[in-house]
């Protein structure tokens, strides 16, 4: 293992400082997919030899190690339940393990190229596949079958990183390669809405808060913009990167929005004022994953070695409610009368 110094700090306007320090680097995990566990600080590895593990952030130790796959796996997902996992490699096959066991529980082989993106939903009932064959396929696990229970279908839209909402059983958002992205009822495929933005180049990936009040869209322009998904429509945008986003994440408690981009950063935003607080350079040429531990404590990204590089973030951005860090608002004070 390799320790490294702080190399990035920021501070939160109207709010705490944020530190983001490097407190290892493991040469031997090179990860392509990151997905964080529902709780505590264990995250799922995929490397790009194909094989997978699972890694505890806070002992910098492999607690367990799944099955190979034959090419990498550019897909991970931790069921919200913590008892599943899922992985999707470039031959367009999916394995869905127990996190606890090992033991494998399911694999599909529905798409005809490889697995983008995986996402489970509040229930464990679906698990939805962004393919790089322009189809999303919504796979219902109540159900003891090798087939998708149905096949969303981009026409030409290009899906990119489908992710279900964590508060709403059956809704999910996916970018397309046009201006933002669209929202889908998996339970039956109905498009429900739009998420659109000013760029019209595409969104890569798509991340919500814990509480299922916003999403934030990863732009191949080089900038992220944040909805409202009770309304969809867009309350803010990350501007600052130089290249593309590839991938985006929430913090746990919501704070605190990650993106990892070509430009060779991963960058910390302050998810209510929209201003940048931190940032990691020297991250992975190809855009690092970003994934936050349940815990709070650590953002795990890619270096750009390619090795596993695990960030300790302070303060600690722990799940609970969330408090929004914002300065006061001028107004009128509305004055309670009886009767």
């Amino acid at each position: 293992m390799f320790f490294a110094a702080a190399i990035a700090m920021g501070t939160m306007k109207s709010g705490p400082t944020i530190t983001v320090k490097t407190s290892a680097t493991i040469p031997y995990l090179r990860p392509v997919a990151l997905a964080s566990a529902p709780t505590g600080s264990k995250v799922l590895v995929c490397n790009e030899d194909g094989s997978v593990r699972i890694l505890d952030a806070k002992t910098h130790q492999v607690v367990r190690i799944l099955a190979k796959h034959i090419q990498p796996a550019y897909a991970a997902a931790w069921s919200p339940d913590g008892e599943y996992v899922a992985t999707g490699d470039e031959t367009a096959r999916i394995f869905i393990e127990n996190a606890l066991t090992g033991q494998k529980v399911r694999e599909y082989r529905t798409h005809t190229k490889g697995i983008q993106k995986l996402s489970f939903n509040r229930t464990r009932q679906y698990l939805i596949s962004t393919g790089k064959d322009d189809q999303i396929n919504v796979y219902d696990l109540s159900k003891d079958s090798k087939k998708e229970a149905r096949k969303i279908l981009g026409k030409g839209a290009n899906f990119y990183g489908a992710t279900f909402s964590p508060t709403l059983p059956y809704t999910f958002s996916t970018g397309i390669l046009g201006p933002g992205g669209r929202t889908y009822d998996a339970s039956n495929g109905r498009e429900l809405g739009f998420l659109t933005t000013d760029d019209t180049q595409g969104v890569f990936d798509i991340g919500y808060n814990a509480a299922g009040t916003r999403a934030v869209t990863a732009g191949k322009n080089g900038e992220a913009d944040v909805f409202d998904t009770k309304s969809m429509k867009k309350v803010g945008a990350l501007v600052g990167h130089k290249d593309f986003i590839m991938y985006t994440a929430f913090s746990p408690n919501g704070n605190l929005i990650a993106t990892g981009s070509t430009d060779r950063s991963v960058d910390l935003w302050n998810a209510y004022t929209f201003q940048k607080v931190a940032q990691l350079e020297n991250e992975n040429t190809v855009g690092s994953p970003v994934c936050f531990t349940a815990d709070g404590n650590s953002l795990v990204t890619v270096s750009d070695a390619g090795y596993l590089q695990i960030n300790t973030i302070s303060p600690c951005q722990a799940a609970g409610a969330e408090k929004p860090i914002v300065g006061k608002k001028k107004g009128r004070r509305r004055h309670r009368t009886n009767g």
